[in-house]
């Protein structure tokens, strides 16, 4: 047996088909994770060590179809086209045969070699029907195989296949059967194959897959033939051939192609698929019944967003205390062995305050992380796109803007900016990028969790926090709505059309590979990013050092260093004009470092206590514990940060990617980072005055 053979095997299936938890299942932990070259969409890779080979599998975006209508369909189309790959693996959802067999179509038309896996076959059984699958690879000419990838079931029986179909020269060449588009089309098909073997560009494609592409108007086919040395006389032909069978079937080539490639899966299935008896309770109408019903849908999301949040406050805060109590005790060790002096500050409070801070609350984030992963393997998510999309199309918002949203409160408002790629419109993706930066990010939520925990009892900071959640959807909804409406991007929104995948239970493997993927960008960021931001931090609270003698208290130092300090300065600056907001001059300071990311907010924050209070209380209390027992914060004064927190400029790298997104425009870039800034002054402001005014929170 060959022990350093590699096998490159490409996954390929419909959104919601099963394909990523077969790859899961195939690969565990061994995956890489990246974009495809050029073009922001997302590209797994995992490695399977099975029977002495280096199995390669790639998971590419699950597509419909391989035209080239979607930055999905030419990643999916240019990668089995360019790429020197041994097998082909087609994910097949068992439930929805017909749809899925249009994309196969399309597949075997590229002259590979192709395994179909027939995934969820248990769902189909709880239809009441079945697949006669040998009959299906008799008519296909593939292999064909069973899964259940939820419970790992048929996993083997892949690998197998894949090896079995790299070592068989026999079997790679096996004949697979295509569509049947009739004399006419196959009499046009003939007359450019002749025209494409003689040029030594186009020959080098699948004929079968070329000529049906030219004949479909596909764009990316047509130029590859600018090209072809024989260009002219390919381009003519294309056109007498489209008008040829234009007039002969009354109807565009388009339409007619699609039509058969359908009919094509429509009498496979009816073949292939039969009934066992009576069909079984349908659960998922059940349960949709309730979730996308006109008056219970909202509220049943609500309710979700809810179940989230206490969720995640409820299970993840003896962990947050845990290693609260770990970065203390590590701290105060580090002072005890350090001898006092410059070095001593940097490491205690400016690294191990900077850092212990923000990872301090990563148990927070994966709870929140874990939680959302369950509710979107479980397929409620893509109903909950359903349910907002009749209140966003309201306020001027496409339905697809929600997965860009929620792909924001998920984790990094940057992924949730570059998922706007799918919206059609330039005027949807517009709104929708302005929008995605109010969203309670990742980034944010170690920010909000600070300031939750340490004003509001265990009791309420779910219901707190499901409000601050609650207040960014209508900040972001009023906001698009403002741009429908006014001359920058007035216009009608496109329809909106999504698949709604069944109900099914997560498996435990695949929600914790989801959770850990999410959080390992905040683990990253927070020993990169955070720990050369902590280090500025500190840099610009501790000099210039403030001229001190042994008549001054401890507590009197401490105040001296923090006026005399450059960043004491530049906060006493900005002050008066955050002092209307409740936000003095080291809080300043923490929103500016929050540009860079906004976990360094807490940092920030960490680093000023720890330098004020280092002979005060030191480590011997949390940040919350020191937040809670300063007379310059209040409940207020805290929602009125958060509240600011949650609306100005986004972070450095989400403000580039917005502005690569919006073609370079300096119009819109300045309306994000200044326009949120003001926007965020003003509502702060409206908050904390009229708190004031009633004594609340105070």
């Amino acid at each position: 047996m060959n022990t350093d053979k590699n096998i490159t095997v490409a996954l390929v299936g419909n959104p919601n088909s099963g394909k990523s938890t077969i790859f899961n299942s195939l690969t565990g932990s061994n995956q890489n994770v990246g974009n495809y070259p050029g073009i922001t969409v997302e590209k797994k890779e995992g490695l399977k060590k099975y029977k002495g080979y280096n199995v390669n599998f790639i998971d590419l975006p699950g597509t419909y179809s391989l035209s080239a209508y979607s930055d999905d369909e030419v990643v999916v189309r240019n990668f089995l086209l360019n790429e020197k790959l041994d097998v082909v693996v087609n994910v097949i959802d068992s439930a929805n045969m017909e749809r899925n067999l249009y994309l196969f179509t399309q597949i075997v038309e590229l002259d590979m070699p192709v395994i179909m896996v027939l995934n969820m076959v248990d769902i189909l059984k709880s239809h009441g029907k079945t697949v006669d699958k040998k009959v299906m690879s008799d008519i296909l000419g593939v292999p064909i195989f069973a899964t259940v990838a939820s419970k790992d079931v048929g996993i083997v029986d892949i690998l197998d296949c894949v090896v079995n179909t790299f070592e068989n020269v026999e079997f790679k060449n096996q004949i697979r059967v295509k569509v049947d588009y009739g004399d006419d089309i196959k009499g046009e098909t003939e007359k450019l194959e002749k025209l494409i073997s003689e040029d030594s560009v186009l020959s080098k494609f699948p004929k079968s897959w070329l000529t049906i592409k030219l004949l479909d108007n596909d764009p990316l086919a047509l130029k590859l033939v600018c090209k072809a040395g024989n260009e002219t006389e390919i381009s003519e032909q294309i056109k007498k051939s489209r008008n040829h069978i234009k007039e002969h079937f009354g109807r565009k080539v388009e339409i007619e192609i699609a039509d058969r490639r359908y009919g094509f899966a429509k009498a496979v299935v009816k073949m292939v698929v039969k009934k066992t008896g009576r069909e079984k309770i349908d659960m998922t109408e059940i349960i949709d019944s309730f979730t996308l019903n006109r008056y219970m849908g909202i509220p049943i999301f609500a309710v979700v967003m809810y179940i989230i949040f206490k969720f995640t406050f409820t299970f993840s805060e003896p962990a947050v205390k845990l290693l609260g109590l770990f970065f203390r005790w590590f701290g105060g060790a580090i002072m005890g062995l350090i001898p006092d002096g410059p070095v001593r500050s940097l490491i205690v409070d400016g690294i191990i305050g900077g850092v212990g801070g923000v990872l301090g609350f990563f148990p927070l984030v994966l709870f929140m992380f874990f939680a959302i992963a369950f509710f979107e393997d479980s397929g409620y998510m893509a109903r909950a796109a359903f349910v907002m999309d009749k209140i966003m199309s309201r306020f001027g918002l496409h339905g697809k803007s929600f997965l860009p949203l929620m792909l924001s409160t998920n984790g990094c408002a940057v992924p949730g900016i570059l998922a706007t790629r799918t919206l059609d419109s330039k005027r949807d993706r517009l709104i929708t990028m302005f929008v995605v930066p109010f969203m309670i990010c990742g980034a944010k939520l170690p920010v909000f969790a600070l300031i939750i925990g340490t004003f509001f009892s265990a009791k309420y900071q779910a219901t707190v926090m499901f409000f601050m959640y609650f207040l960014s959807v209508v900040i972001a909804l009023g906001i698009a709505k403002l741009l429908s409406v006014t001359i920058l991007l007035k216009g009608e929104s496109t329809h909106f059309v999504m698949e709604l995948p069944p109900y099914h239970l997560p498996t435990i493997k695949g929600l914790f590979l989801k959770m850990w993927e999410r959080s390992w960008l905040y683990v990253r960021k927070a020993v990169t990013v955070v720990i050369l931001i902590s280090i500025l931090v500190w840099a610009v609270f501790a000099y210039p050092q403030a001229p001190l003698n042994e008549n001054f208290t401890e507590a009197e130092k401490s105040a001296l260093q923090l006026d005399c300090s450059i960043a004491g300065r530049v906060g006493k600056i900005f002050e008066p004009l955050f002092k209307p907001i409740g936000i003095d001059g080291n809080r300043v300071i923490a929103l500016i470092a929050g540009f860079a990311a906004k976990e360094v907010i807490v940092s920030t924050l960490s680093t000023v206590y720890s330098i004020a209070g280092e002979v005060n209380s030191g480590y011997t209390r949390t940040l919350r514990e020191k937040i809670a027992t300063d007379d310059d914060w209040s409940p207020l004064k805290g929602i009125a940060f958060l509240i600011f927190c949650l609306i100005y400029t986004p972070c450095i790298v989400s403000v580039a990617v917005f502005f690569k997104e919006t073609g370079s425009s300096y119009k819109w870039l300045a309306l994000l980072v200044i326009g949120n800034t003001i926007f965020a002054w003003i509502v702060s402001f409206i908050v904390f005055q009229l708190g004031t005014l009633l004594n609340i929170g105070m």
